[in-house]
């Protein structure tokens, strides 16, 4: 009887790895994002560093540059449209269907270069794709957080600059230093377009201040390290009801092994006892 049912467990465990669809919820282009479809063929951040680099040489901005960090913006802006990125079942079955059961962001992809495949990425994910640019080009940054949302910013010149690609803030570089805006979430809701953010109270709250990360820190190091690690179990996790009858199977044959030497043995010498 547990035969059938290892083999069953077996099945529905390795049958995921070759399904290549997202089970969670994506929302669609609204068509009002900066986002341009030609810039998806950008799926790496490699590929990323080299459109960015290109165009800050062409426009002349050098890294150490206060534009450069809101070009950087601008490029991220225009390669995603809103909307979190998530493991298809083929990917990591698991964290898939945890966040579809559980929830708490367990599948929203934390691996930069995993968010990269994607036209869509949410908040927290285009900003952690920025941090990954400013790490590699050695710019002082931090993620800044509100009451429903994520953005972050960039330290060049003595100034942090407020950044958010998702949302998309129409700011001059001077309106973006902190100096102007002094950590008060109230302070940057003239920037953004009140046509498409019917709800700016709710992202930024009444009266609060931003919530400021630790200074270069690599974000989400839990949730990367739980979906780096169910997604090697993912495509692992069959063989574990295989193993378990292999075992069964070998020690259920060692007892009959053991009976027929003994029967040989007695017989062999005439023992009355001989099974």
């Amino acid at each position: 009887m547990l035969k059938p049912i290892l083999i069953a467990f077996t099945l529905l465990l390795l049958i995921p790895n070759f399904i290549h669809r997202d089970i969670n919820d994506q929302l669609a282009y609204d068509g009002k994002e900066k986002f341009e479809p030609g810039l998806v063929a950008l799926n790496s951040l490699d590929q990323l560093e080299q459109y960015i680099d290109k165009a800050a040489a062409e426009l002349h901005f050098s890294v150490q540059s206060p534009a450069y960090p809101l070009l950087v913006e601008n490029i991220i802006a225009r390669r995603f449209y809103h909307g979190f990125s998530h493991p298809s079942l083929s990917e990591n079955f698991i964290a898939a269907l945890a966040e579809k059961t559980i929830g708490y962001g367990l599948g929203c992809k934390v691996n930069t270069n995993e968010i990269m495949k994607h036209e869509n990425a949410a908040c927290s994910q285009q900003s952690m794709v920025m941090m990954e640019i400013f790490r590699r080009k050695q710019i002082t940054y931090r993620s800044v957080g509100f009451q429903h949302h994520y953005a972050m910013e960039a330290q060049v010149a003595g100034n942090w600059y407020y950044l958010d690609a998702n949302m998309e803030p129409n700011m001059t570089l001077e309106e973006r230093k902190e100096i102007n805006w002094m950590g008060q979430a109230d302070q940057l809701k003239k920037y953004y377009d009140a046509s498409r953010f019917k709800n700016l109270d709710y992202q930024f709250g009444n009266g609060l201040m931003a919530v400021n990360g630790s200074i270069n820190e690599v974000p989400a190091k839990n949730a990367r390290f739980f979906q780096d690690f169910t997604a090697i179990l993912s495509k692992i996790a069959w063989c574990i009801p295989l193993l378990i009858l292999a075992y069964r199977s070998r020690t259920a044959k060692t007892p009959n092994k053991r009976l027929a030497k003994n029967h040989l043995y007695a017989v062999g010498t005439g023992s009355m006892y001989a099974v």
